[in-house]
């Protein structure tokens, strides 16, 4: 399923509405992924534009200085890559936002606004995708974990220092972790949306992400075999019908066991955390699309428990978001 995860990512990397069903099983959803070049997003059709979208892409400028409240826009020189950052709202807790692969911030625009109402929000794109140039080096490998410490010389460098509430989504969910891992005091809340799991057996070796293999054994290995998180809160948001692209639209079209793998391997994050829950949106694999108040809640219980310093459980509003917690 992690080849489905692949096919999330790349579907997130689609932003938005579904590619063609039968390109994205041939680009990302089946065992089939361990070679490089058939996993690589950028063989994947130009995905429909049903996505929602700013009326204004942000400009690569800094806006503003990073601090309480503010707006700050730029691409930061950090970790030896140039990357695009947007933090906007107010900490103390700083949601940081990671999209799936070859994903840009613009398929996230819709939840956006509600999550920085909530708590300061940063998201970013990742070497060659979105806003953000390419890494000076076209023939580096790279993995999760890089890609970890590549976010967080970003964020210091922006002097967005946390705490963090760390929210990752399919191939996203895989650099959270290794994030998660590598920086646990730094870390007060996590959200695994749709997530990949370490040494997914159907994902293969490498996958492709702006021209760049990623080392998927490498990034699974950074995970800390996980990582486990001792009492952080912790939310799994799973899809309803991890096999679509979108609710009701085409599906990756991946075995029935890749499938089932993937719902097995959901199944089990929970156990990452003994303060924990698993809730399922009323969406396909693009979570943040198709079922937002999910999504937005899931952050918002998050907030909640920290603040409170309460243990996560499913006594809440998930009924009211279309959503089962268990």
């Amino acid at each position: 399923m992690r080849a489905r995860t692949l096919v999330a990512a790349l579907l997130v990397a689609g932003c938005s509405a579904a590619p063609a069903s039968a390109a994205l099983r041939s680009t990302s959803a089946g065992p089939t992924a361990t070679a490089t070049a058939s996993a690589s997003p950028s063989s994947s059709p130009t995905p429909a534009t049903t996505q929602p979208k700013p009326s204004r892409r942000p400009s690569p400028v800094a806006t503003h200085a990073s601090g309480a409240g503010s707006t700050f826009t730029a691409v930061v020189a950090a970790g030896g890559v140039r990357q695009w950052l947007q933090c906007s709202g107010r900490g103390p807790l700083t949601l940081v936002v990671i999209p799936g692969l070859s994903t840009s911030a613009t398929a996230w625009t819709g939840v956006l606004g509600p999550f920085q109402q909530l708590l300061r929000t940063c998201i970013y794109d990742r070497p060659g995708i979105g806003l953000s140039p390419p890494r000076p080096d076209p023939r580096q490998v790279v993995d999760a974990g890089m890609l970890a410490g590549e976010l967080w010389s970003l964020l210091q460098t922006a002097g967005e220092r946390g705490p963090y509430v760390v929210l990752g989504h399919s191939f996203g969910g895989l650099i959270g972790r290794a994030f998660v891992a590598a920086h646990r005091s730094s870390v007060r809340a996590v959200l695994l949306a749709e997530s990949v799991s370490p040494y997914d057996a159907a994902g293969g070796r490498y996958w492709i992400e702006a021209g760049h293999e990623i080392d998927l054994h490498a990034s699974s290995v950074a995970t800390d075999d996980g990582p486990r998180m001792g009492s952080t809160p912790l939310i799994v948001l799973s899809a309803s019908n991890p096999d679509e692209n979108h609710l009701g639209g085409p599906t990756y079209g991946q075995p029935a066991w890749m499938t089932t793998l993937w719902i097995q391997q959901q199944a089990q994050d929970p156990s990452l955390s003994s303060s924990s829950i698993q809730v399922i949106a009323h969406s396909g694999h693009v979570l943040q699309q198709d079922d937002p108040p999910a999504v937005i809640e899931s952050v918002r219980e998050l907030v909640s428990a920290v603040r409170t310093g309460r243990r996560l459980t499913c006594y809440g509003p998930w009924a009211s978001v279309a959503a089962t917690c268990r």
